[in-house]
């Protein structure tokens, strides 16, 4: 399944948009506050009609706050209606739904969305028939920016055996579910001790992922003895074992994502074999993909994603240049209405951080453009004073003004030196008018 467009309205603090996406990567950008996680949550609420018959549960429905508030002088008023309209292809087919909720109707749903409920029916009664022999589920799985997913001490559970749609389980939980992870990935470890059929493949798949992510990693294994996720990175010479807790919080994030991801293609389509993360289909939101990341995995963490998951459509946001320098041609969505079609690889990390993310002068600091705006005010007071004969009150005003603009750059004795340099100027001459 692939979205195509998502089309909203009165949605947060959209009043009417539509986005076109990329059938494989989308980047959205756009300064706090612009609507980034409310796009992906747009997206998440899409996909809740197919998961909400396979969970059998309603997991994301339009909620109160998700409707747009209008601020007049005197109150706040909710719009009347908020709706998302959404058209995609499923199967090679096209096909479109929309959502929408009326005001002050909340045990109402407004939905036309029986075309996505109907195949989701029709892949419950495939797999009650024969267990879905040849069926591809499609995979569905929002990580929001709370994910940083760390092991509880208690003892880890194993994972019984279950129905396929277990793959859907908390799929649309911003706050993802690495335990269960885990549990299922202790599971796989005990199954292949014990020669048990597929479980070996299960977990090479896993352990590719993972590598295949991060260029210095050699695999992840369960330690039964401290009943723990443990780590492996480095070469023979200089190997280092870590439990999964001792890590950074960039290689928990990234490792985290590739699991997370990894095991749902293995549990929704175990008959694929060491072929699930390249065929399993399906959309996965990524919200601050940069999250914790240092700037070398920033460069390479899209080319990465795509290559373990090349069925797989990523809508993700991000605040890092570096990650707009890996895109291609229409992979980047600007929420603040910049059309954006270029070939990011082309362009310097100061070009792009100034013409797509909008920042001035991004190859100076903010310090230094401040001291440098100071030095221009400092000169423009001393020359204006010396321009005509100036009362002694007149020349003490001005040289207080100047006391106050160096007051925040003390700790730097050069740059004082040289305003100082200018300040003993003032009075010295006077040039005729």
């Amino acid at each position: 399944m692939k979205i195509l467009s998502l089309a909203v309205k009165d949605f947060r603090r959209f009043d009417e948009r539509q986005f076109s996406f990329n059938e494989q990567f989308n980047v959205l950008i756009g300064e706090n506050g612009s609507g980034k996680t409310s796009m992906l949550e747009a997206v998440a609420i899409a996909i809740n009609s197919y998961v909400s018959i396979v969970e059998g549960r309603n997991v994301r429905p339009i909620r109160k706050e998700d409707v747009r508030l209008i601020s007049y002088e005197h109150s706040v008023e909710s719009k009347l209606n908020t709706s998302i309209a959404v058209a995609g292809r499923m199967e090679g087919r096209p096909i479109e739904w929309s959502i929408g909720k009326p005001y002050k109707n909340w045990g109402f749903m407004r939905m036309n969305d029986k075309d996505l409920k109907f195949v989701a029916k029709h892949y419950l009664e495939r797999l009650a028939e024969d267990g879905g022999k040849d069926l591809i589920l499609p995979l569905f799985n929002y990580l929001g920016s709370a994910r940083l997913w760390t092991e509880s001490n208690e003892k880890v559970r194993t994972f019984p055996k279950g129905s396929r749609l277990e793959g859907y389980h908390h799929c649309l939980s911003a706050k993802g579910s690495f335990k269960r992870f885990v549990e299922w990935f202790k599971t796989m470890e005990l199954a292949a001790l014990q020669d048990k059929e597929g479980a070996t493949a299960k977990i090479q798949i896993i352990k590719r992922a993972v590598t295949a992510c991060i260029d210095d990693w050699e695999t992840i294994y369960f330690d039964f003895n401290d009943d723990t996720l443990m780590a492996i990175r480095g070469d023979a010479e200089n190997r280092q074992t870590l439990p999964f807790n001792y890590l950074s919080d960039g290689q928990r994030n990234i490792i985290g994502i590739v699991a997370d991801i990894a095991y749902r293609c293995v549990l929704l389509n175990p008959q694929l074999g060491l072929a699930a993360t390249k065929e399993t289909p399906g959309i996965v939101l990524i919200d601050e993909l940069d999250l914790h990341l240092h700037p070398k995995w920033q460069k390479t963490i899209v080319g990465k994603l795509k290559s373990i998951f090349p069925s797989i459509q990523f809508i993700t946001t991000t605040h890092s240049p570096f990650i707009i320098q890996s895109l291609k041609n229409n992979e980047l969505i600007d929420l603040q209405g910049k059309d954006m079609d270029d070939d990011y690889y082309k362009r310097s990390i100061e070009d792009i951080a100034e013409l797509e993310m909008h920042v001035k002068n991004p190859q100076r600091s903010e310090r230094f453009l401040k001291m440098k705006e100071a030095a221009k005010q400092y000169y423009e007071i001393v020359t204006a004073t010396n321009k005509q004969k100036r009362s002694e009150e007149e020349i003490s005003e001005a040289k207080e003004r100047l006391d106050d603009l160096m007051k925040p750059y003390y700790d730097d004795p050069a740059y004082v030196a040289f305003l100082e340099s200018f300040k003993h100027r003032l009075g010295d001459h006077e040039t005729d008018n």
